[in-house]
Protein backbone atom coordinates (compact mmCIF):
# COMPACT_ATOMS: atom_id res chain seq x y z
CA UNK A 1 0.00 0.00 0.00
CA UNK A 2 1.06 3.30 -1.01
CA UNK A 3 2.19 6.06 1.82
CA UNK A 4 -0.45 9.02 1.77
CA UNK A 5 1.77 11.54 2.91
CA UNK A 6 4.19 11.08 -0.09
CA UNK A 7 6.87 10.84 2.49
CA UNK A 8 9.34 7.64 3.15
CA UNK A 9 7.90 5.75 5.86
CA UNK A 10 9.91 3.75 9.15
CA UNK A 11 11.22 0.66 7.92
CA UNK A 12 9.94 -2.64 10.58
CA UNK A 13 13.76 -2.74 11.58
CA UNK A 14 13.91 0.95 12.59
CA UNK A 15 10.15 0.50 14.21
CA UNK A 16 11.10 -2.39 16.70
CA UNK A 17 14.49 -0.53 17.40
CA UNK A 18 12.45 2.52 18.40
CA UNK A 19 9.39 0.23 20.26
CA UNK A 20 12.67 -1.57 22.57
CA UNK A 21 14.13 1.79 23.24
CA UNK A 22 11.00 3.07 24.31
CA UNK A 23 10.66 0.01 27.04
CA UNK A 24 14.63 0.25 28.20
CA UNK A 25 14.94 4.14 28.70
CA UNK A 26 11.89 4.47 31.92
CA UNK A 27 13.86 1.38 33.00
CA UNK A 28 17.47 2.75 33.17
CA UNK A 29 15.48 6.04 34.18
CA UNK A 30 14.21 4.00 37.07
CA UNK A 31 17.70 2.23 38.23
CA UNK A 32 19.10 5.43 37.73
CA UNK A 33 16.58 7.14 40.31
CA UNK A 34 17.06 3.74 42.42
CA UNK A 35 20.98 3.99 42.55
CA UNK A 36 21.21 8.05 43.52
CA UNK A 37 18.30 7.26 46.21
CA UNK A 38 20.27 4.31 47.33
CA UNK A 39 23.52 6.57 47.40
CA UNK A 40 21.79 9.22 49.44
CA UNK A 41 19.82 7.38 52.17
CA UNK A 42 22.08 4.14 52.67
CA UNK A 43 25.96 4.16 54.57
CA UNK A 44 28.58 3.74 51.61
CA UNK A 45 30.09 0.75 51.22
CA UNK A 46 33.84 0.53 49.89
CA UNK A 47 33.97 -2.88 47.64
CA UNK A 48 37.74 -2.15 47.48
CA UNK A 49 38.06 -1.88 51.29
CA UNK A 50 35.76 -4.86 52.39
CA UNK A 51 37.94 -7.20 50.18
CA UNK A 52 40.99 -6.41 51.40
CA UNK A 53 42.18 -4.77 47.93
CA UNK A 54 42.69 -1.60 49.38
CA UNK A 55 42.76 0.34 52.90
CA UNK A 56 39.36 1.81 54.50
CA UNK A 57 38.71 5.54 54.13
CA UNK A 58 38.46 7.16 57.74
CA UNK A 59 35.35 8.94 58.34
CA UNK A 60 37.26 11.15 60.60
CA UNK A 61 38.93 13.10 58.10
CA UNK A 62 36.18 14.90 57.19
CA UNK A 63 35.56 16.48 60.84
CA UNK A 64 39.35 16.01 61.90
CA UNK A 65 43.12 17.53 61.82
CA UNK A 66 46.21 15.69 62.83
CA UNK A 67 47.25 16.86 66.14
CA UNK A 68 51.18 16.35 67.20
CA UNK A 69 50.20 15.51 71.20
CA UNK A 70 46.62 14.26 70.93
CA UNK A 71 46.34 12.44 67.58
CA UNK A 72 43.48 14.46 66.19
CA UNK A 73 41.50 17.46 67.40
CA UNK A 74 38.30 18.49 65.93
CA UNK A 75 38.12 20.77 62.54
CA UNK A 76 36.04 24.14 63.40
CA UNK A 77 32.86 24.25 61.55
CA UNK A 78 29.21 23.28 61.80
CA UNK A 79 28.73 19.93 60.74
CA UNK A 80 25.18 18.36 59.65
CA UNK A 81 23.64 15.00 59.96
CA UNK A 82 19.88 14.88 59.47
CA UNK A 83 18.21 17.31 61.84
CA UNK A 84 20.69 17.28 63.88
CA UNK A 85 23.54 19.87 64.21
CA UNK A 86 26.97 20.06 65.84
CA UNK A 87 29.64 22.51 65.81
CA UNK A 88 33.46 23.03 66.38
CA UNK A 89 34.72 25.83 68.15
CA UNK A 90 37.99 27.71 66.60
CA UNK A 91 39.96 26.44 69.01
CA UNK A 92 38.68 22.38 67.87
CA UNK A 93 36.42 21.95 71.00
CA UNK A 94 33.53 20.36 69.55
CA UNK A 95 30.21 21.35 71.31
CA UNK A 96 31.53 24.56 73.09
CA UNK A 97 31.09 28.30 72.69
CA UNK A 98 33.33 30.23 71.44
CA UNK A 99 35.89 30.73 74.71
CA UNK A 100 38.82 33.10 75.32
CA UNK A 101 42.29 31.61 76.02
CA UNK A 102 42.76 33.97 78.63
CA UNK A 103 40.16 33.45 81.79
CA UNK A 104 38.35 36.21 82.75
CA UNK A 105 38.52 37.13 86.50
CA UNK A 106 36.33 35.21 88.75
CA UNK A 107 35.51 33.05 86.45
CA UNK A 108 35.03 28.92 87.14
CA UNK A 109 36.35 26.71 83.91
CA UNK A 110 35.57 22.73 83.76
CA UNK A 111 37.21 21.04 81.08
CA UNK A 112 36.09 17.63 80.22
CA UNK A 113 38.09 14.79 78.68
CA UNK A 114 36.51 11.81 77.08
CA UNK A 115 35.50 9.60 74.00
CA UNK A 116 32.21 9.94 71.62
CA UNK A 117 29.69 9.85 74.69
CA UNK A 118 30.95 13.13 76.08
CA UNK A 119 31.38 14.50 72.52
CA UNK A 120 27.85 13.96 71.75
CA UNK A 121 29.26 11.80 69.02
CA UNK A 122 28.75 8.15 67.43
CA UNK A 123 25.11 8.60 67.57
CA UNK A 124 24.89 12.44 67.10
CA UNK A 125 23.27 14.98 69.94
CA UNK A 126 23.18 18.52 69.13
CA UNK A 127 25.53 20.94 71.27
CA UNK A 128 23.35 21.78 73.71
CA UNK A 129 21.90 18.98 74.13
CA UNK A 130 25.60 16.77 75.23
CA UNK A 131 26.04 16.28 78.83
CA UNK A 132 28.82 18.69 79.47
CA UNK A 133 26.60 21.34 78.35
CA UNK A 134 23.92 20.62 80.39
CA UNK A 135 26.14 20.71 83.61
CA UNK A 136 27.24 24.23 82.94
CA UNK A 137 23.67 25.28 82.24
CA UNK A 138 22.32 23.65 85.71
CA UNK A 139 25.17 24.83 87.57
CA UNK A 140 24.73 28.54 86.64
CA UNK A 141 21.05 27.91 87.22
CA UNK A 142 21.61 26.88 91.36
CA UNK A 143 20.46 29.24 93.86
CA UNK A 144 23.48 31.25 94.38
CA UNK A 145 25.49 30.36 92.02
CA UNK A 146 27.57 32.61 89.42
CA UNK A 147 26.90 32.59 85.57
CA UNK A 148 30.64 32.80 85.60
CA UNK A 149 31.18 29.20 84.74
CA UNK A 150 32.58 28.38 81.61
CA UNK A 151 33.03 24.73 80.21
CA UNK A 152 35.05 23.13 77.24
CA UNK A 153 33.91 19.92 75.93
CA UNK A 154 37.59 18.81 74.47
CA UNK A 155 36.45 14.75 74.08
CA UNK A 156 36.83 13.88 71.03
CA UNK A 157 35.37 10.56 69.12
CA UNK A 158 37.85 7.46 69.16
CA UNK A 159 39.45 9.26 72.49
CA UNK A 160 41.07 6.80 75.54
CA UNK A 161 43.00 8.22 78.15
CA UNK A 162 45.82 8.66 76.17
CA UNK A 163 44.86 11.43 73.31
CA UNK A 164 42.88 13.07 76.47
CA UNK A 165 45.99 12.94 78.57
CA UNK A 166 47.57 14.47 75.25
CA UNK A 167 44.90 17.10 75.11
CA UNK A 168 45.00 17.86 78.64
CA UNK A 169 49.14 18.73 78.78
CA UNK A 170 49.44 20.42 75.33
CA UNK A 171 45.96 22.39 74.86
CA UNK A 172 43.20 22.30 77.61
CA UNK A 173 46.00 23.26 79.95
CA UNK A 174 46.41 27.25 78.43
CA UNK A 175 42.77 27.74 79.02
CA UNK A 176 43.23 27.78 82.92
CA UNK A 177 40.23 25.18 84.14
CA UNK A 178 39.42 24.91 87.43
CA UNK A 179 38.18 21.66 87.19
CA UNK A 180 38.56 18.88 84.81
CA UNK A 181 36.24 15.86 84.42
CA UNK A 182 37.75 12.72 82.77
CA UNK A 183 35.10 9.88 81.94
CA UNK A 184 36.46 6.89 79.85
CA UNK A 185 35.93 3.55 79.71
CA UNK A 186 34.86 2.17 76.81
CA UNK A 187 38.08 3.39 74.16
CA UNK A 188 39.94 1.84 77.10
CA UNK A 189 39.10 -1.39 75.93
CA UNK A 190 40.21 -1.31 72.24
CA UNK A 191 43.88 -1.31 73.70
CA UNK A 192 42.80 -4.01 75.89
CA UNK A 193 43.32 -6.39 72.88
CA UNK A 194 46.55 -5.00 71.88
CA UNK A 195 48.90 -4.74 74.54
CA UNK A 196 52.08 -6.07 73.07
CA UNK A 197 51.98 -3.13 70.22
CA UNK A 198 50.55 -0.04 72.25
CA UNK A 199 54.86 1.15 72.00
CA UNK A 200 53.21 1.67 68.30
CA UNK A 201 49.76 3.30 69.24
CA UNK A 202 47.89 4.46 66.39
CA UNK A 203 50.41 3.79 64.01
CA UNK A 204 50.68 2.42 60.70
CA UNK A 205 52.78 -0.03 59.67
CA UNK A 206 55.57 1.95 58.51
CA UNK A 207 55.39 3.76 61.91
CA UNK A 208 54.23 6.20 60.83
CA UNK A 209 50.28 8.30 61.73
CA UNK A 210 47.80 9.63 59.12
CA UNK A 211 43.81 10.11 58.87
CA UNK A 212 43.74 7.95 55.73
CA UNK A 213 43.53 4.28 57.24
CA UNK A 214 45.76 1.65 58.80
CA UNK A 215 45.93 -1.99 56.71
CA UNK A 216 43.47 -3.46 54.59
CA UNK A 217 41.07 -5.96 56.11
CA UNK A 218 39.40 -8.90 53.83
CA UNK A 219 35.99 -8.94 55.45
CA UNK A 220 34.70 -10.32 52.26
CA UNK A 221 36.37 -12.80 50.06
CA UNK A 222 37.05 -11.01 46.24
CA UNK A 223 35.43 -12.42 43.57
CA UNK A 224 36.25 -11.69 39.86
CA UNK A 225 32.48 -10.03 39.58
CA UNK A 226 33.69 -7.50 41.90
CA UNK A 227 34.64 -5.23 39.25
CA UNK A 228 31.12 -5.37 37.74
CA UNK A 229 29.62 -4.85 41.22
CA UNK A 230 31.44 -1.89 41.98
CA UNK A 231 30.19 0.92 40.45
CA UNK A 232 27.10 0.52 41.65
CA UNK A 233 26.10 0.78 45.45
CA UNK A 234 22.99 -1.43 44.42
CA UNK A 235 24.99 -3.70 43.16
CA UNK A 236 27.51 -3.90 45.57
CA UNK A 237 24.81 -4.22 48.53
CA UNK A 238 23.43 -7.21 46.72
CA UNK A 239 26.82 -9.00 45.97
CA UNK A 240 27.85 -8.23 50.07
CA UNK A 241 24.18 -9.33 51.35
CA UNK A 242 24.69 -12.62 49.09
CA UNK A 243 28.40 -13.39 50.26
CA UNK A 244 28.78 -14.65 53.59
CA UNK A 245 31.72 -12.36 55.45
CA UNK A 246 35.15 -14.09 56.32
CA UNK A 247 34.97 -15.68 59.61
CA UNK A 248 31.85 -14.26 60.63
CA UNK A 249 28.13 -13.53 60.06
CA UNK A 250 26.53 -10.39 58.50
CA UNK A 251 23.89 -9.26 60.80
CA UNK A 252 21.35 -6.58 60.62
CA UNK A 253 23.96 -4.73 58.12
CA UNK A 254 26.59 -5.06 60.87
CA UNK A 255 29.92 -7.35 60.78
CA UNK A 256 30.03 -9.44 63.61
CA UNK A 257 33.15 -11.32 64.30
CA UNK A 258 33.84 -14.66 66.37
CA UNK A 259 34.31 -13.53 70.02
CA UNK A 260 36.70 -14.65 72.59
CA UNK A 261 35.64 -14.97 75.99
CA UNK A 262 38.40 -13.10 77.66
CA UNK A 263 40.74 -10.20 77.02
CA UNK A 264 44.16 -9.10 78.14
CA UNK A 265 44.29 -7.88 81.49
CA UNK A 266 47.31 -6.25 81.09
CA UNK A 267 45.42 -3.72 79.76
CA UNK A 268 43.85 -2.53 83.08
CA UNK A 269 47.50 -1.63 83.96
CA UNK A 270 47.86 0.55 81.26
CA UNK A 271 44.59 2.26 81.69
CA UNK A 272 46.01 2.91 85.63
CA UNK A 273 48.97 4.29 84.99
CA UNK A 274 47.56 6.62 82.15
CA UNK A 275 45.09 7.87 84.96
CA UNK A 276 47.96 8.52 87.56
CA UNK A 277 49.87 10.51 84.57
CA UNK A 278 46.68 12.70 84.37
CA UNK A 279 45.50 12.77 88.34
CA UNK A 280 49.71 14.19 88.57
CA UNK A 281 49.29 16.63 85.46
CA UNK A 282 46.40 17.81 87.67
CA UNK A 283 47.95 18.53 90.23
CA UNK A 284 50.92 20.10 88.97
CA UNK A 285 48.54 22.35 87.39
CA UNK A 286 47.10 23.33 90.28
CA UNK A 287 43.41 21.90 88.68
CA UNK A 288 41.02 19.84 90.45
CA UNK A 289 40.38 16.52 89.05
CA UNK A 290 37.37 14.28 89.21
CA UNK A 291 36.65 10.81 87.14
CA UNK A 292 33.43 9.71 86.30
CA UNK A 293 32.41 5.59 86.12
CA UNK A 294 31.37 5.30 82.79
CA UNK A 295 27.60 4.56 82.40
CA UNK A 296 26.87 1.61 79.69
CA UNK A 297 23.83 -0.37 78.31
CA UNK A 298 26.57 -3.84 78.90
CA UNK A 299 25.63 -5.34 82.28
CA UNK A 300 25.18 -9.15 83.96
CA UNK A 301 21.85 -10.48 82.94
CA UNK A 302 21.27 -8.22 79.71
CA UNK A 303 18.44 -9.64 77.77
CA UNK A 304 19.38 -10.74 74.16
CA UNK A 305 17.68 -8.50 72.51
CA UNK A 306 19.53 -5.56 74.13
CA UNK A 307 22.71 -7.54 73.84
CA UNK A 308 22.08 -7.38 70.26
CA UNK A 309 22.30 -3.82 69.72
CA UNK A 310 25.70 -3.39 72.04
CA UNK A 311 28.96 -3.97 69.21
CA UNK A 312 31.05 -6.39 70.89
CA UNK A 313 32.81 -7.11 67.90
CA UNK A 314 35.05 -3.86 68.03
CA UNK A 315 36.79 -4.88 70.73
CA UNK A 316 36.78 -8.39 69.86
CA UNK A 317 35.50 -10.13 73.36
CA UNK A 318 32.13 -11.17 74.46
CA UNK A 319 29.20 -9.49 76.53
CA UNK A 320 30.90 -11.54 79.69
CA UNK A 321 34.04 -10.55 78.88
CA UNK A 322 32.62 -6.47 78.62
CA UNK A 323 31.26 -7.11 81.75
CA UNK A 324 34.33 -7.97 83.75
CA UNK A 325 36.19 -5.53 81.88
CA UNK A 326 33.95 -2.45 83.10
CA UNK A 327 34.01 -3.46 86.21
CA UNK A 328 37.60 -3.83 86.53
CA UNK A 329 37.76 -0.45 85.28
CA UNK A 330 35.94 0.97 87.84
CA UNK A 331 38.39 -0.95 90.40
CA UNK A 332 41.02 0.43 89.20
CA UNK A 333 39.44 3.87 89.81
CA UNK A 334 38.46 3.38 93.27
CA UNK A 335 41.72 2.71 93.55
CA UNK A 336 43.46 5.28 92.38
CA UNK A 337 41.33 8.52 92.66
CA UNK A 338 39.75 9.45 96.08
CA UNK A 339 36.11 8.73 96.60
CA UNK A 340 35.12 12.43 96.93
CA UNK A 341 36.37 12.95 93.49
CA UNK A 342 35.09 10.09 92.17
CA UNK A 343 31.19 10.52 89.96
CA UNK A 344 29.61 7.20 89.57
CA UNK A 345 26.78 7.31 87.17
CA UNK A 346 26.76 3.90 87.19
CA UNK A 347 23.27 4.03 88.23
CA UNK A 348 21.96 4.71 84.79
CA UNK A 349 23.71 1.53 83.12
CA UNK A 350 21.70 -1.16 82.06
CA UNK A 351 18.42 0.88 81.38
CA UNK A 352 17.75 0.89 77.55
CA UNK A 353 15.98 4.12 77.46
CA UNK A 354 19.31 5.93 78.27
CA UNK A 355 21.56 4.56 75.45
CA UNK A 356 21.09 4.36 71.84
CA UNK A 357 23.73 1.24 71.65
CA UNK A 358 26.81 0.05 74.08
CA UNK A 359 27.51 3.54 75.17
CA UNK A 360 26.27 6.79 73.74
CA UNK A 361 23.47 8.24 75.54
CA UNK A 362 19.94 9.38 74.11
CA UNK A 363 18.88 12.79 74.99
CA UNK A 364 17.01 11.34 78.19
CA UNK A 365 20.72 9.23 79.47
CA UNK A 366 22.66 12.74 78.97
CA UNK A 367 20.22 14.89 80.64
CA UNK A 368 20.48 12.31 83.41
CA UNK A 369 24.28 11.99 83.13
CA UNK A 370 24.24 15.71 83.60
CA UNK A 371 22.17 15.62 86.66
CA UNK A 372 24.71 13.38 88.33
CA UNK A 373 27.65 15.21 87.46
CA UNK A 374 26.15 19.00 88.19
CA UNK A 375 25.41 17.80 91.77
CA UNK A 376 28.73 15.80 92.44
CA UNK A 377 30.80 18.89 91.35
CA UNK A 378 28.14 21.62 92.94
CA UNK A 379 30.13 21.48 96.04
CA UNK A 380 33.80 21.66 94.43
CA UNK A 381 32.31 25.17 92.23
CA UNK A 382 30.60 26.33 95.83
CA UNK A 383 34.15 26.36 96.91
CA UNK A 384 35.82 27.93 94.38
CA UNK A 385 33.57 30.82 94.34
CA UNK A 386 34.28 30.97 97.62
CA UNK A 387 38.08 32.04 97.06
CA UNK A 388 37.08 34.21 94.68
CA UNK A 389 34.99 36.10 96.55
CA UNK A 390 37.57 36.53 99.40
CA UNK A 391 40.30 37.24 96.97
CA UNK A 392 38.28 40.02 95.95
CA UNK A 393 37.67 41.24 99.66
Amino acid sequence: MSNPTGKPGLSLRAKRRLTALAAIVPSILLLLAAEIYVRLTSPYDDLWALTGRSVARQPIADWAFLDAYSAWRGRPGVYHAGAVTKTVNRDGFISTPEIAQAKPPHTIRIAFLGESSTAGTGTLLPDSVTWPWQVAENLRRRPGRSDRIEFLNAALGGYSTFESMGRLWSRVRFYSPDIVVVYHGWNEMYYFKAVDKMANWHTLPDGSWGLEGSVPVTVYQPRWYDWLARPSQILTKVRLRLSPPVNGEAKAGVFQKALADHYDRRGLEIFRTNLRLIRATAQTLGIELFVGKQATLIVPGLPPAERARCRYDLHGFDHDAHVDAFRRIYEVIDQEIPRDHIIDVTSLSGVPENFHDHIHPTDLGAARTAQIMADALAPAVAAIEGRNARQTQ
